[in-house]
Formats: C-alpha cells, structure tokens, sequence
C-alpha cells in the first residue's frame, strides 16, 4: 500500500513538474539553489547554453512520458490493496 502511495504521488509530481515546465520553458531561469549560491558569492548567473536546453527539454519529456503510466500503476495498486479491483 505504501509503495503504491509513493508510485501515485511520484506520478502527480511528475505530471505537475512536466505542465509548469512546459508552460514556462521559453524563459531563462535558475534553481533556487544555483540563485542561492550566487548571491551569496555575489557572480552573475551564467546564460544558458545549447545543452541546457536541451537537457531541460528532455527532463520535460521524460516527467511527461513516465508521469501518468506512474499514477496508473499507483492507483492500480492502491485499487487492488482496497479490495475494488
């Protein structure tokens, strides 16, 4: 029960990442670690290169290809520990 627990909330978090991300991927941004290291030593952010957006799409694309199988299977599991499957 527990692992189905985690494999549905795992799924909602992908599929909630992969819809912010695709919302905002046009825009440069930054983690908020990389921002907290930077204004402690005081440097300006980097610019983003072709490799990182490229990697940024591809995180994209994996959270919204593995996102919803893993809330199927999450809820499958869930479904059949409650007794309705």
């Amino acid at each position: 029960m527990i692992f189905a627990l985690v494999l549905t909330g795992v799924g909602v978090l992908f599929c909630w990442l992969a819809v912010v991300g695709w919302q905002h991927r046009k825009e440069d941004s930054i983690s908020l670690l990389e921002a907290g290291i930077l204004k402690v030593t005081g440097v300006e952010p980097l610019p983003l290169t072709r490799f990182d957006r490229w990697f940024q799409r591809l995180q994209l694309l994996m959270m919204t290809l593995f996102g919803p199988p893993l809330v199927f299977l999450g809820g499958y599991g869930l479904l059949t520990e409650l007794g309705v499957l």
